[in-house]
């Protein structure tokens, strides 16, 4: 029977056509990006679109249609959206466990453009959310004709990561190989600037990478340049390099939404950038019925008006308006309103609608009163959606160093990242944590584990030090008993959930009740009321 591998027909890439060719995956998403990209950016980039987001309506002139897009402007609740939910899991310092000194020094730069792993990784997600996925690219210096790894070395050389758009891939490409899945072609648009004098001449450039999956890690790169001006085609092949010891193209893409295809996915929020050009058009539509109809018109009968001082007539203070006839008379026109009303009963519904599609626990407000269940059930679906998609991050960016290690031969293989993924809202987590407090006060919990369930709550600083806590509270316990000042050994101030207030081990089944030591027989025991152990409070 013929394995996976077997199965896998590769071709190289050759040395002349078009590799700016999209895939399919990508001619989809990049329709999609484009349009939620636009409405992302707001009143702008919308009016920017013109008619592709506002029609034109049928004899409508093209002045009074300038004039009622430039009146228009957007609610960007997709903007609110996408950056308060991809905030939640950098709420506070992404964290990297079990790495060692090199990957310590990485993370400060993770890019080699002095960006920290904390903000490229709240951008690759928030990228991510918006578009419904986004690329890392683990890189590193051109290598392959240095002599030595101590040559390397000497170099400075060292992988880093890059992080690609929707809209900057041309095509990728994976494959099954021994039932995992690896990527095995990429193409990467780019570009650079040449000075000419003071003018500038931009070339587009197209990065492919890819690796034989038949092979054991032979891979190439090769780059190809056009002009900018070239129209889309007439590329140049430039060169082409070697990449070896991997065994995939150190690509890693996060998905935020619904998985279609490979590389092709159906973004968390666009629906929510359909709702929101639909109240673009509504908006524009109430603010065009306001300016023609919120205004009374001034209107007369049975006046006949000079042809010289029609010219010259005006409406404004200090003005006298005379009816030369005996019948005639001046009056105002007003709307009765009721298109107004509808219209802004039409904003108002897309603007609740809006909200829920923007992943906001629904709460009271003007437009409606929802109860205190309502709002939880809107909340814990909120925190479910953005908790799944960190915890995707979380393993994209762990993949992501995995690579980084293939580089250069260390093993990252036991790396965690560890983002925030406790949502609730500090009078809560108060809460959670004055019931733990309870537990530990009678020793249903031991302090080790009070002080974690604290600081996953984020109620302790990044700079906290668990062990080091731990020790300081030992320390203090064994001054206290050496100086026979631990009057309340029921108070259980010990690190050491096994021992008791007064150093010797816990009696079965969690009692408080202990024996004094010896040293403290003699002294005198605090007169307190059966079963408490501090003074009255008196004020």
């Amino acid at each position: 029977m013929a394995t996976a591998t077997q199965q896998i027909k590769y071709t190289p890439s050759p040395k002349d056509g078009n590799p700016g060719l999209l895939s399919s995956a990508a001619t989809t998403m990049q329709q999609r990006t484009s349009m939620l990209r636009a409405v992302y950016g707001g009143t702008e980039t919308m009016r920017a679109q013109g008619a592709t987001f506002l029609p034109q309506y049928e004899k409508e002139s093209d002045t009074r249609y300038a004039a009622r897009l430039a009146s228009t402007f957007a609610l960007n609740k997709l903007r609110e959206a996408v950056d308060a939910a991809s905030a939640k899991p950098f709420r506070t310092l992404l964290k990297v466990l079990n790495g060692d000194p090199n990957l310590d020094l990485w993370t400060q730069d993770i890019d080699l453009i002095g960006t920290h792993l904390h903000v490229f990784a709240h951008q690759f997600f928030n990228n991510a959310m918006l578009d419904g996925m986004c690329h890392i690219l683990v890189d590193h210096p051109d290598t392959y004709n240095m002599k030595s790894l101590a040559d390397q070395k000497a170099s400075g050389a060292r992988p880093f990561m890059k992080m690609y758009k929707v809209d900057d891939v041309a095509a990728a490409y994976d494959a099954y190989v021994g039932g995992d899945t690896k990527t095995v072609h990429v193409r990467i648009r780019g570009q650079r600037a040449d000075r000419d004098g003071f003018k500038e001449v931009l070339y587009n450039q197209m990065r492919v990478i890819e690796i034989d999956p038949t092979s054991n890690g032979k891979g190439i790169v090769q780059l190809w340049e056009q002009l900018a001006t070239s129209g889309g085609s007439n590329w140049t092949f430039i060169e082409e390099t070697p990449l070896t010891n991997m065994t995939e193209v150190p690509f890693v893409t996060l998905y935020a939404g619904e998985k279609e295809a490979d590389y092709q996915v159906r973004p968390i929020f666009i629906d929510l950038a359909y709702k929101q050009i639909e109240h673009w058009i509504s908006s524009s539509d109430q603010r065009s019925i306001l300016s023609a109809a919120r205004f009374p018109m001034l209107a007369c009968s049975g006046v006949q008006i000079d042809p010289e001082d029609e010219a010259q007539f005006a409406i404004g203070p200090y003005k006298v308006l005379y009816a030369p006839e005996a019948n005639g008379r001046w009056y105002y026109v007003e709307p009765r309103g009721t298109a107004i009303d509808s219209g802004m009963k039409d904003l108002e519904k897309l603007e609740m609608q809006m909200d829920m599609m923007a992943l906001n626990p629904v709460t009271g407000t003007h437009r409606q009163y929802v109860p205190q269940n309502e709002r939880d059930i809107q909340e814990t679906r909120v925190h479910s959606v953005v908790h799944d998609m960190a915890i995707n991050c979380q393993d994209a960016l762990e993949r992501a160093i995995r690579m980084m290690g293939s580089w250069t031969g260390a093993d990252y293989s036991n790396v965690n990242v560890v983002l925030n993924t406790e949502f609730s809202n500090t009078k809560d987590r108060l809460a959670e944590v004055a019931q733990l407090v309870t537990l530990w006060s009678q020793r249903g919990l031991s302090r080790e584990v009070l002080l974690q369930e604290i600081r996953a709550r984020n109620l302790l600083g990044d700079d906290f030090d668990l062990q080091q806590e731990l020790a300081l509270w030992q320390a203090v316990d064994e001054n206290l008993q050496a100086a026979g000042e631990n009057m309340f050994p029921g108070r259980w101030t010990q690190a050491d959930p096994t021992k008791a207030g007064d150093g010797s081990a816990a009696p079965a089944g969690g009692s408080s009740s202990t024996t004094p030591p010896a040293a403290n027989q003699n002294q005198p025991k605090p007169n307190f009321p059966p079963g408490q152990l501090r003074p009255t409070k008196q004020i």
